[in-house]
């Protein structure tokens, strides 16, 4: 079978993470994660079945997405995102293929109807954002920037645990793990760049909060 047709969620993960040419469309991520809301409560492990198993850009892209929402707000929600960003972003720097998680993350979940109001809210945003994303400077997709980029999710992830203690304090990197992971998800070197640059104002404003 080819490889634009193969199953969605069952290509290697680091060539989706890392520049796989079949780039994914954010509002599709929008929508798989509506889709996996149905229902009274949506789990972790809903998440991560409705996006792909395999996808490392995608998953970033939807646990900083929920850490950017009001989502993130509530107490203890930015410590167990954090923690999940960190997860998928070490597996990515240690070279693993497939993501692994462990059972008791997986079963967290929250109210399905506050998963629904955030993609609803997001969604149109991300449909304006994909008219502007497009393959370029594939030299930026090459694997050292994909280290660089798992790096520095897991420090902005792990600053998100002191800065839950401050109001909308895990803005900051949040936002700067999504335009990383907006980058690898669309394969977009121009906004893997742009997400560089927002991290080390991200880096430089969390530790103007910390202190």
């Amino acid at each position: 079978m080819p490889k634009d047709e193969t199953t969605r969620g069952e290509t290697d993960g680091r060539n989706e993470a890392a520049g796989d040419k079949r780039a994914v469309s954010l509002s599709d991520i929008a929508e798989r994660m509506g889709d996996a809301s149905d229902g009274g409560q949506v789990s972790v492990k809903d998440m991560i079945s409705s996006v792909g198993k395999r996808a490392f850009g995608p998953l970033l892209l939807v646990f900083s997405l929920i850490a950017l929402s009001p989502i993130g707000a509530i107490p203890g929600a930015s410590v167990v995102l954090g923690a999940l960003i960190i997860l998928v972003a070490a597996q990515v720097l240690f070279g693993r293929d497939t993501p692994w998680f462990p059972k008791r993350l997986t079963r967290i979940s929250v109210d399905s109807q506050k998963v629904q109001s955030s993609v609803d809210k997001i969604k149109p945003y991300l449909t304006k954002i994909d008219r502007f994303l497009r393959p370029r400077w594939q030299f930026m997709m090459a694997s050292p920037s994909l280290y660089v980029v798992a790096f520095l999710c897991i420090v902005l992830a792990g600053l998100m645990y002191p800065l839950a203690l401050v109001p909308w304090g895990v803005m900051a990197p949040a936002l700067a793990i999504v335009v990383l992971s907006v980058g690898l998800t669309s394969h977009d070197g121009v906004v893997l760049t742009a997400g560089f640059v927002i991290s080390a104002a991200a880096l430089g404003l969390s530790a103007y909060l910390l202190w």
